[in-house]
């Protein structure tokens, strides 16, 4: 992570995070992914700004310029305790919402953002970092396997909102 610079995000940089989420939800679009698509339509199930105001929202930098974001949550949300069920869960991290700034250059943006997140679960004395990704996004599934990250298992036809779709369940343990 050199020259990599993680801190909480703040009220003040909403918009900043908004606008990574969104623009991450137009290029899911663009190559046919109905993943974040409530995102293009002004939703925003995840409550950023209360995530905020919780401090479980962070911005990576790179040179001071915001490279990317991620939410990190040691309380399960209800879509958490459907794909996960409650064992063990205060141990753990739950990552939900990791987008680069795609405009930016800095290589290794997702890595840096996984490597943040795991030095807060360190930092905070969690066991590890818990994650769910569309079973079926072979891009995203390996990015998570080549990172440290251990398939648990595929949760099948889970109602998301928008269809049911099969989501992987993968673990880091410190």
């Amino acid at each position: 992570m050199k020259n990599i610079v993680i801190k909480e995000a703040t009220a003040e940089d909403l918009s900043t995070i908004k606008g990574i989420l969104y623009e991450t939800a137009v290029w899911l679009s663009k190559k046919g992914s109905t993943q974040w698509a409530g995102l293009l339509k002004g939703e925003d199930v995840h409550n950023v700004q209360q995530a905020i105001e919780k401090k479980e929202v962070f911005l990576a930098y790179s040179h001071n310029e915001v490279i990317g974001t991620f939410a990190l949550w040691d309380k399960q949300t209800k879509w958490d305790i459907d794909l996960w069920g409650l064992e063990n869960h205060e141990d753990f991290y739950y990552l939900h919402r990791i987008a680069v700034d795609r405009t930016k250059k800095e290589g290794k943006k997702g890595y840096n953002l996984i490597e943040g997140a795991k030095e807060i679960a360190r930092h905070n004395q969690k066991k590890g970092i818990r994650l769910d990704c569309i079973a079926t996004n072979n891009q995203l599934n390996s990015f998570y396997n080549a990172h440290g990250f251990t398939f648990v298992k595929t949760i099948k036809d889970y109602d998301n909102g928008e269809g049911l779709q099969d989501y992987n369940l993968y673990q880091w343990e410190i």
